[in-house]
């Protein structure tokens, strides 16, 4: 018997191609890719020096879907709003002012209510979302 008639050739799997590919799809997109810089908003952070109450020190103007407006759950008119913020604020333009508006509220109303409080003579304003419900 002779079992020498037909050898077998190994087969290998060559992975050397493989890498290059590998490398080059690499390379690739490192080099198509963008690097954005981050930006961000310029804060300037104040530091308190005294230890006051911060919820007396807050102004919150809510508007609801009818157009009432309340200060601090006091139901005013836009004339009103005015008159009530300038004397409360009393010439403190740091002093600050949020506004809740609901979805529903027109931006007009919302734009007038902004002008309002700037009138009044603050420029710490702050416009935040109603609570999900």
């Amino acid at each position: 018997m002779d079992f020498s008639g037909r050898q077998r050739t190994k087969q290998e799997l060559n992975v050397a191609p493989l890498i290059d590919v590998v490398f080059l799809l690499l390379i690739f997109f490192m080099l198509a890719s963008t690097f954005i810089k981050p930006e961000a908003i310029d804060l300037m952070l104040e530091g308190s020096s005294t230890g006051g109450n911060a919820a007396e020190e807050m102004l919150n103007i809510e508007v609801v879907v009818d157009g009432t407006i309340r200060l601090n759950g006091l139901r005013l008119s836009m004339p009103q709003l005015e008159t009530e913020l300038a004397s409360r604020i009393q010439g403190d333009q740091t002093r600050p002012v949020t506004i809740k508006a609901a979805a529903e509220v027109p931006v007009q109303t919302l734009v007038s209510i902004m002008d309002r409080v700037r009138a009044a003579g603050t420029n710490n304003l702050r416009l935040a979302t109603p609570e999900a419900r």
